[in-house]
C-alpha cells in the first residue's frame, strides 16, 4: 500500500482545444493542451516522485486507488459554515470540477508511467471531493492481487 498527499488546490484536466494550422489545401487540425494543463501534470508526477520509497517498481497489475480531493472553503461562506468545518465536519463539494471526468484524468495521467505501468492497471476506484482546511489530493494505491 502506498500514501501521496499533494499540496494545493486540485486542479481539473481541461479537454484537448483545437485550431486550424496552414493555410489553403495545406489546413489542417491540430489539438494541444494548454500550458497551464502540462504544468500542473508534471507538478504532480514530480511530487509523486518524491514520496515514493527508494526502488519502488509502478504496479504492473491490478490495482485498486482510493482518492480524496480537498478544496479550500469559499469567500463567500457565513461564519456559521466556516465554524462546521473548523470543528471537523464533512461538507462535500458538489459543484464544478466533476470527480470522474477531470480531476481524476488529470490525476491518472500524471501519475501514468511513474505509479503504475499504464492507468488502464486501475481496476477499483473510491473518490471523494469535501472542503478543508489545507487544499490537497490525498491518494492510497494498494495492490488488487493478493
Amino acid at each position: 500500500m502506498i500514501n501521496l498527499k499533494i499540496l494545493g488546490i486540485p486542479q481539473s484536466k481541461q479537454s484537448a482545444r483545437f485550431r486550424i494550422a496552414g493555410k489553403g489545401k495545406k489546413a489542417f487540425v491540430q489539438s494541444y493542451q494548454k500550458k497551464s494543463v502540462k504544468d500542473n501534470e508534471r507538478n504532480i508526477a514530480f511530487d509523486v516522485k518524491s514520496q515514493l520509497p527508494l526502488g519502488f517498481e509502478p504496479f504492473s497489475k491490478p490495482v485498486g486507488v482510493k482518492v480524496l480531493f480537498v478544496f479550500p472553503p469559499l469567500a463567500s461562506w457565513s461564519k456559521k459554515k466556516l465554524a462546521l468545518l473548523e470543528s471537523g465536519e464533512t461538507i462535500y463539494k458538489e459543484t464544478k470540477p466533476d470527480l470522474t471526468d477531470n480531476l481524476m484524468k488529470g490525476l491518472f495521467d500524471a501519475m501514468n508511467g511513474v505509479v503504475f505501468t499504464d492507468d488502464s492497471r486501475i481496476c477499483e476506484v473510491e473518490s471523494k471531493k469535501i472542503f478543508g482546511k489545507v487544499p490537497r489530493t490525498e491518494v492510497t494505491l494498494f495492490n488488487l492481487n493478493k
